[in-house]
C-alpha cells in the first residue's frame, strides 16, 4: 500500500545516510552500532503499572487492581537514557521503521535476563501478541504503528502469533497532551474495541506498546480484551515515560 510520506522517505534515505544515534558512525541501514547499542540499559527492576512500585514479575499492586485490569506490566529500557528516548521518538514521529529492530532486540535482552533471573518465559501458555492499534487514518498518516512492528518482530523471535482483533474506533485526544492520570484513563475509555473476540476467548494475551506511561492505554485496550474472553493480559513495553 502507498502511504503520503513513502517518497519522502525516500529522499531522506538518499540524501542523509545512516549513522548510529550515539557514536555517529556512519554504517549499513543501521541506526545503532553494535557497541552503542550493547551499552543501551535493560531494565532490571519490574513494577506494578500503577502505582509504579516493585513488584515481582511487574504484577499489578493489590492497592491497584480495582483500577488497572492489565495483570502485569514489562519493561524493557529506560526513556530517561537519551538514546533510548531518541531511537523511540525517531521510530515514533519520524518514520524511521528501522528502529524496529534494536529496540525489538531490547526487548529480547529484557526478557532473556528474566527468564534466567526469575526462570520466566514468554512463551507459557501460548499467549498471543496483540499489538496497541492506531486509528486508521493516524496510522495511514504514518505509514505503520510502531507497536504492531514491534509486535511482529517479537513474534518472529519467540515463534509467536500476532492477533489482529483489537482496533481502535475512535480518535479522541492524544495522550500525550494530558499530564492527569485520571484525565488519561477516562480520556481512552471507549476508543478501542474488539472485532474479533473469538480468537482471544480463553487465550493469554501479551499487549505490545513502544512507551507505557500512566498505563491508561494499555489498561484500556486489556479491558476490551477481558471483555472478550481473555484469560489474562501482560503489558509489554520498550520504556516507560
Amino acid at each position: 500500500m502507498f502511504y503520503p510520506h513513502s517518497l519522502l522517505n525516500w529522499f531522506v534515505d538518499l540524501i542523509f545516510p545512516y549513522r548510529c544515534l550515539s557514536c555517529g558512525k556512519y554504517l549499513d541501514r543501521e541506526y545503532l552500532c553494535r557497541p552503542c547499542f550493547n551499552a543501551l540499559p535493560v531494565k532490571k527492576q519490574n513494577e506494578c503499572i500503577g502505582c509504579q512500585r516493585p513488584t515481582p514479575l511487574g504484577k499489578t499492586c493489590v492497592f491497584c487492581r480495582e483500577t488497572y485490569v492489565v495483570d502485569q506490566l514489562f519493561v524493557a529500557s529506560d526513556f530517561k537514557d537519551p538514546i533510548v528516548a531518541s531511537a523511540i521518538k525517531l521510530f515514533k514521529y519520524r518514520f524511521l521503521q528501522d528502529l524496529a529492530q534494536p529496540l525489538s532486540q531490547l526487548t529480547f535482552k529484557h526478557l532473556d535476563h528474566l527468564a534466567k533471573r526469575d526462570h520466566f518465559s514468554v512463551v507459557q501458555g501460548n499467549p498471543l501478541l496483540v499489538p496497541v492499534p492506531l486509528f486508521k487514518t493516524r496510522e495511514y498518516w504514518r505509514g505503520f504503528n510502531q507497536a504492531e512492528l514491534l509486535a511482529r518482530a517479537i513474534a518472529r523471535h519467540y515463534r509467536l502469533d500476532v492477533g489482529e482483533g483489537l482496533v481502535r474506533s475512535a480518535h479522541g485526544t492524544p495522550q500525550a497532551e494530558l499530564e492527569d492520570r485520571p484525565e488519561r484513563l477516562s480520556n481512552v475509555r471507549g476508543l478501542y474495541t474488539c472485532i474479533n473476540p473469538d480468537m482471544f476467548r480463553g487465550r493469554s494475551v501479551i499487549l505490545v506498546d513502544d512507551v507505557c506511561t500512566t498505563g491508561a492505554t494499555l489498561n484500556e485496550c486489556a479491558r476490551v480484551l477481558k471483555d472478550a474472553g481473555a484469560v489474562s493480559v501482560t503489558a509489554l513495553a520498550i520504556a516507560r515515560g
